[in-house]
């Protein structure tokens, strides 16, 4: 199978319409490498993190963004931006294929609380066909977080996850060690683009279905580029990362029904214990988690026979 051209790009982003800027750079990316076939932009790259510049669906700028695809033959991932629907504010990434067209919005499923107030959270995960080339999903920054998002996307066939953020706080190092281990437990290619200025800190990188680094950005502007290699990635998921572990099928055929995740029957004391999700205060500085043995006593949980649908 011939390799397949993805580009992201990390840019300086202000609050307000970034798409002029965005052009360009898109313009200058086909220019220099026209072998690219998708381009990935960061979380909220089009108008900043103010919910003041949430835009009803359809909106202009998503049309525009068809336009620029069409022209150039390319798919085209938004990044995301806020959106207005039915009343609700929702930070969306559309995909936008060479013909113009919105094949997906991707709803983010775990705004980024509690600090990202007054967004709702999707409740829908997504996947798309490229042809040619393979299977992509998409989630955005603090989805990665949670493994379950990961695991949800690759059971339903995904080999490439597409995934824009916002970050400029001091946890970016952690983002970049999840990148690199959830390219190795979900054996997937992790196209992790963040933005610069009110987008974020930069240091987007793309990692391999081996946890290998393939690009890793630094803190100024700049393009990450690469050829994904579909033959490669679905080699290592038959015989293993590396050869050796082979994570998606064990998780398959293991014998353990994870309880934790079903909420009527987990015991949740302990979790409840926590408190509320607030962003703490001057007057919280005396806050601090309970001892576990304080909550009451262990419950031992039996592993059971997972039983298949």
């Amino acid at each position: 199978m011939k390799p397949f051209g993805i580009a992201g790009i990390q840019m300086n982003l202000n609050h307000g319409s970034n798409l002029d800027a965005i052009e360009q750079r898109i313009n200058t990316v086909v220019s220099i490498y026209p072998w690219v076939e998708m381009i990935v932009l960061s979380e909220l790259a089009l108008f900043g993190p103010l919910h003041a510049y949430a835009q009803e669906r359809p909106t202009e700028s998503e049309h525009r963004l068809c336009q620029i695809a069409q022209r150039h033959g390319i798919w085209l991932i938004t990044g995301s931006a806020f959106e207005k629907v039915d009343g609700k504010i929702y930070n969306t990434a559309a995909v936008i294929n060479p013909a113009g067209e919105v094949v997906e919005h991707y709803n983010k499923l775990f705004p980024f609380r509690p600090y990202e107030q007054g967004i709702e959270a999707g409740d829908k995960f997504v996947v798309f066909d490229v042809p040619g080339a393979g299977r992509f999903g998409v989630c955005i920054c603090y989805d990665m977080w949670f493994p379950e998002v990961l695991r949800t996307l690759t059971s339903m066939g995904a080999e490439v996850i597409i995934h824009p953020v916002l970050t400029g706080t001091n946890d970016r190092d952690i983002e970049l060690n999840m990148a690199r281990a959830n390219g190795a437990m979900f054996q997937s290619y992790i196209i992790d683009i963040n933005g610069l200025g009110v987008g974020g800190v930069g240091q987007s990188c793309i990692i391999g279905p081996d946890g290998r680094v393939v690009h890793q950005a630094g803190t100024g502007e700049e393009f990450l580029v690469a050829e994904l290699d579909f033959d490669t990635l679905r080699r290592q998921r038959e015989t293993g990362v590396r050869n050796l572990g082979q994570p998606l099928k064990s998780f398959r055929d293991s014998k353990t029904d994870f309880v934790v995740y079903h909420r009527r029957k987990w015991r949740n004391e302990y979790l409840n214990s926590l408190g509320p999700l607030v962003t703490p205060g001057r007057d919280d500085k005396d806050k601090i988690a309970p001892v576990p043995a304080d909550i009451g006593p262990p419950k031992s949980v039996k592993a059971t026979k997972k039983r298949w649908l």
